[in-house]
């Protein structure tokens, strides 16, 4: 079996990131001989824009066959990192790549590594959300040190190909998180159709149209649920909830949610709504399939990849609000039950040993 180093966040911290990174992990070790090296440290609390980087439902855990060691802010422990990578005869690495933070530490891993190791960059995002030149150039440098590349979307594969011609990459679908429990049913529903806009609010993920798509649908029995942190502070979107008059159908729930918590939103929506200015991937969107609940998403970035107009979605223009109530007023007379079950078979499609198995044929 081929000798494996995965490099990246695990639970307990929290997110997207490292909750792929450890069902990754999880799903590669009955495919090779994997090492994974996660982080006691992941990021600075100065730099970090939410309350806490670790999962308050996991502090203390540790997850099995992974080694904590790597600190973002002190080179000593990459270096560590470097050295027992080459001693272990690694011969394939594995670096998820989702922001320029890493920029610097990653480029000190494949220059070190040059012709000792190949290195596979797993790119959630080729470029920061919102990237500026700076950080797009960073990217560039440190993506261009790659020799292979594994993304969840098309659009990204075609970034990667004018970053570094001719390398070898693959695409598969972002898999659902599969450990999300089962509902305990805990939510009551407060109208007939109920929507649902998960994770962390960024501005490039559009809630503000979203607002304003509900507040033309007037004469509809609905409510939003809002249920994720804000990165930039939640009152601009409060005003324009209070200025639309619709703060009786809006519930905001600005915080951090668990895995549980997480399970009962899903369970109690009719139809999770991502009303993304711009996207890679989402990890939403299966997200809502393991729940058997269909999207209303923006045809942005890699959304188009996995959701079939009219089986498991529909799909709207980005920024604009008329499209995206029209489409929630169509939904809304719908039979659901076909959806349903539909998003249900494709959340079984969207496996995490198909994931690992894409990712290891690869080279």
């Amino acid at each position: 079996m081929k000798r494996v180093t995965l490099i990246g966040p695990t639970l307990p911290f929290r997110g997207g990131i490292a909750q792929h990174t450890t069902l990754l992990h999880r799903a590669l070790r009955s495919n090779c001989e994997l090492e994974t090296i996660s982080f006691s440290r992941l990021y600075p609390k100065w730099l970090y824009p939410g309350a806490s980087d670790v999962d308050a439902s996991y502090e203390g855990y540790e997850e099995p066959g992974v080694c904590y060691q790597l600190d973002s802010i002190h080179p000593s422990t990459w270096m560590a990192a470097s050295d027992r990578i080459i001693e272990r005869r690694t011969e394939l690495l594995i670096l998820p790549w989702w922001t320029v933070f890493w920029s610097l530490n990653y480029w000190y891993l494949a220059r070190k590594l040059r012709g000792k190791v190949p290195v596979l960059f797993l790119c959630h995002n080729v470029y920061d959300h919102n990237a500026k030149f700076f950080s797009s150039f960073l990217a560039r440098k440190v993506l261009s040190k790659g020799q292979y590349f594994f993304t969840h979307s098309k659009a990204e594969k075609a970034k990667l190909a004018e970053i570094a011609p001719g390398r070898k990459s693959i695409v598969a679908p972002h898999p659902a998180y599969s450990q999300f429990p089962s509902s305990q049913k805990t939510l009551n529903r407060r109208a007939s159709l109920e929507l649902l806009f998960f994770g962390f609010v960024r501005p490039y993920k559009g809630l503000p149209h979203l607002i304003e798509a509900v507040s033309k649908l007037g004469d509809l029995d609905l409510h939003l649920t809002v249920a994720g942190e804000f990165w930039d502070g939640s009152e601009s979107v409060r005003a324009l909830i209070r200025e639309l008059g619709i703060s009786a159908r809006v519930e905001i729930k600005s915080t951090y949610i668990s895995e549980g918590e997480a399970a009962d939103v899903f369970e109690r929506a009719d139809v999770v709504v991502l009303p993304y200015l711009s996207a890679t991937s989402s990890g939403v969107i299966p997200l809502a399939y393991r729940y058997g609940r269909p999207v209303i998403a923006s045809r942005v970035g890699g959304i188009p990849d996995v959701v079939t107009e009219g089986v498991t979605g529909f799909l709207v223009p980005p920024g604009d609000s008329d499209s995206l109530a029209a489409s929630i007023r169509s939904f809304s007379i719908l039979p659901r039950s076909k959806m349903n079950r539909a998003c249900f078979e494709a959340a079984g499609e969207f496996t995490w040993a198909h994931c690992a198995k894409a990712l290891l044929s690869i080279c």
